[in-house]
């Protein structure tokens, strides 16, 4: 399995709830795109582009606190609005 990292590569594709960067582990790309949809729920994120997370890779730094699924304890659970995400399954 490997990570994936999903984000807006343009202004135009980013989501209107202001999720802009997610992570997930999957097979492949398809895989790992469907379970952060599913955890971001909402609008696609078809288009974001997916970036796998390993050994080379540039750093990056994300604005904001992370936010995971309400099930998990990894991550902070509410988003800025206060909402919760989708929980993992």
């Amino acid at each position: 399995m490997a990570v994936y990292a999903f984000f807006p590569s343009a202004e135009n594709l980013r989501r209107p709830d202001g999720i802009g960067f997610i992570i997930a582990e999957g097979a492949d790309v398809a895989a790992a795109r469907t379970v952060a949809q599913a955890l971001a729920g909402g609008p696609s994120i078809e288009k974001f582009t997916a970036v796998v997370v390993g050994a080379g890779m540039d750093a990056v730094a994300v604005q904001g606190l992370p936010v995971g699924a309400p099930n998990r304890s990894t991550w902070p659970k509410l988003t800025r609005g206060g909402n919760f995400l989708n929980p993992a399954t």
